[in-house]
């Protein structure tokens, strides 16, 4: 299980990941493309340069594992713990210069995906301990609309730009341990002394 840091932590190495397996043709001159995380500040602005965007546009609650607790997956963990199952709503935005470099960085990044789209404690140990040792985050292409895609195009300041939709399924972030009952009392033990 996560903590509050899980989400930054799979936002984090999937970008390491993707920088990591960048091709020197597309990293080197004249493309000198990279990489990066996208927040809100980046999309309110003008996008320039070449480069590869994540863009993180929602988080929702797994429908499957909201009511459900897992059997715990790190290795201190005894028992059964609460968790909150949150699945990441990416945005992969190719942004460049040239159509021919934009589409194969988006053509580059979705082969990489798709020949590799698992993300475990390796990738994640440095930026959250409390990663579980058996956790997988398993990121898969997402159907949305093109009517939903430029509604969210909508806000950017930038022009659109090719731009494909991920899903990072499951980050399963620790609740506070329920309160359990103890046994039944059987004895109790009153002080006593001298006066």
């Amino acid at each position: 299980m996560a903590s509050y840091k899980g989400i930054q932590g799979a936002l984090l190495a999937l970008e390491d990941f993707l920088k990591q397996r960048l091709p020197v043709e597309l990293s080197d001159e004249p493309a000198s493309a990279s990489v990066r995380l996208l927040g809100s500040v980046d999309i309110s602005k003008t996008l320039s340069g070449n480069f590869l965007g994540i863009y993180l546009h929602r988080i929702a609650i797994d429908p499957h594992g909201r009511i459900r607790q897992f059997t715990p997956q790190g290795t201190q963990s005894k028992g059964r713990h609460s968790e909150l199952p949150v699945n990441l709503h990416l945005l992969l935005i190719a942004n460049a210069t040239s159509a021919t470099l934009e589409a194969d960085l988006m053509a580059w990044a979705m082969v990489q995906l798709a020949n590799d789209n698992q993300i475990d404690i390796s990738h994640v140990q440095d930026i959250d301990e409390e990663w579980g040792q058996r956790e997988m985050l398993t990121i898969a292409p997402e159907e949305m609309s093109t009517e939903d895609l430029m509604r969210i195009w909508d806000v950017f300041e930038s022009p659109y730009t090719s731009t494909m939709p991920y899903v990072a399924r499951t980050v399963r972030l620790r609740l506070k341990a329920q309160r359990t009952e103890g046994p039944d009392v059987v004895t109790r033990v009153f002080p006593t002394g001298g006066v």
